[in-house]
């Protein structure tokens, strides 16, 4: 059985390898391009093996990942197993160099989720902008966990307060997804986050009817999604539509707890998420 698993795992890593045939050159390229003979990938595949029954979070996976790397050191994967962990635990700045070096050996398959790791973890939003674009440059116009690459950087540029920027990005994404589902109903063929980062922009320039149609986009799909409702009450009230911003935002207190419902808000807080496990909000009772 065991003989079994290790030729699986042994599998997995040419699989892997053979992913990374197509890495963008090296700083390094006689590392890159030394050969491991057949007992290494069977080292390699034991290490991997053991890495998976350690803990995601444990020092000892990480090693294990480590003795890995020391027999195939231009492993992009590897490198970004390493990182991973690392910045779900908010330890960035160890998990930081790791990420490098994944870009480093295969920028075309490690670059969008770097950039996608600096906007939603770290939050080191001008160098996710620079990841983002010179990978758009690189490969066009693609998707990274569910989202598209100028979802990202209109988030980027929301952070950074620059409003038209981040505009100008959501908009992008807002037709790439058309292009890409034409035969969807606008509300669907657009994430429902890209409706609602569109209603918090022109809601910051202050075009607060333009951020209730946003607003109410991203409800036609998350009916009872309480950030959006809590920013349409808002813009509601600045139209000085009182009555109906109070029935809103009594709504979206009642609706407190369907907040923002991706994977990574188990680690992060979303930017302009209200209703996040950290917030005084959910002890306010509707």
């Amino acid at each position: 059985m065991k003989n079994l698993i290790i030729i699986l795992c042994m599998l997995l890593i040419s699989c892997i390898e053979d992913k990374e045939a197509t890495k963008l050159e090296s700083k390094t390229p006689e590392i890159k391009n030394r050969k491991i003979t057949s007992h290494q990938k069977l080292q390699i595949a034991e290490y991997w093996r053991k890495a998976n029954l350690a803990g995601l979070y444990s020092v000892k996976r990480q090693k294990y990942l480590d003795s890995a790397l020391l027999i195939k050191p231009d492993s992009a994967y590897f490198w970004q197993q390493k990182a991973m962990p690392l910045y779900k635990a908010r330890k960035y700045s160890l998990g930081k160099p790791f990420l490098k070096k994944a870009v480093e050996y295969d920028a075309a398959g490690q670059l969008d989720y770097s950039g996608f790791m600096k906007c939603i973890f770290s939050k080191e939003y001008q160098e996710s902008i620079t990841e983002l674009l010179e990978v758009k440059e690189l490969l066009g116009d693609r998707y990274v966990m569910d989202h598209t690459y100028n979802f990202y950087i209109g988030l980027d540029y929301l952070q950074l307060n620059k409003f038209d920027k981040a505009k100008e990005f959501l908009l992008k994404s807002k037709e790439q997804q058309f292009k890409d589902f034409p035969n969807d109903e606008p509300e669907e063929a657009c994430h429902y986050l890209d409706w609602f980062y569109l209603g918090i922009v022109e809601y910051e320039l202050e075009n607060f009817d333009a951020a209730i149609a946003h607003f109410n986009m991203s409800l036609k799909v998350y009916t009872n999604f309480a950030d959006a409702l809590y920013y349409k009450a808002i813009s509601l009230r600045n139209n000085n539509q009182l009555d109906e911003a109070k029935k809103v935002f009594e709504l979206a207190f009642k609706n407190k707890q369907n907040t923002i419902n991706e994977d990574q808000v188990f680690y992060e807080i979303y930017p302009y998420q209200i209703f996040h496990k950290l917030s005084p909000m959910l002890s306010i009772s509707e």
